[in-house]
């Protein structure tokens, strides 16, 4: 951030930034790394974001979490900690757009799913949700994913009892 002792940066700052930026991502890296961040510190942000979201001191750990998932949009749990969040402070539509990143990085991992579930159903969408429902339950392990079975199952009994339809 520009502090009233630096000088303004030129345009050809700015280019020669843009093109760092954009070769970094290019390569799979995050703006963490270019910053030179470490592993330790997006792990220390996290469990900050983290902590103040089991306080229920939600605004706090969504500019924590926001943060540090502009530092590392590659990490599938910091995505998942900014949806629920965005979820808990009723911003649906932002948490849904978390859990779908989320899933993008790890296809295979249901607990997103089921929270984009959550989401639909509090945005009026109950078919959608119950289609999440359906594919959070079809991606769950028995052995790994049961007590997110049930809540999915659950769900999913809830909606098909209001009447929702899948398509």
């Amino acid at each position: 951030m520009n502090t009233a002792a630096q000088a303004p940066m030129t345009g050809a700052e700015y280019a020669a930034l843009h093109d760092q930026i954009v070769d970094q991502m290019a390569r799979g890296g995050s703006l963490g790394q270019l910053k030179g961040m470490t592993a330790d510190e997006c792990e220390a942000l996290y469990a900050l974001g983290y902590g103040l979201y089991e306080k229920g001191r939600y605004a706090d750990a969504l500019k924590v979490l926001a943060y540090l998932v502009t530092l590392d949009h590659t990490e599938h749990r910091y995505l998942v900690a900014l949806g629920a969040t965005a979820q808990a402070m009723g911003k649906h539509a932002d948490a849904l757009q978390q859990y779908m990143a989320a899933t993008l990085l790890d296809p295979l991992e249901p607990a997103p799913v089921f929270h984009a579930a959550q989401c639909l159903l509090e945005m009026g969408q109950p078919a959608a949700a119950l289609q999440s429902c359906d594919l959070a339950l079809a991606m769950c392990k028995p052995d790994r994913h049961a007590a997110l079975a049930e809540r999915a199952r659950g769900l999913r009994d809830l909606l098909a009892a209001r009447g929702a339809k899948e398509n």
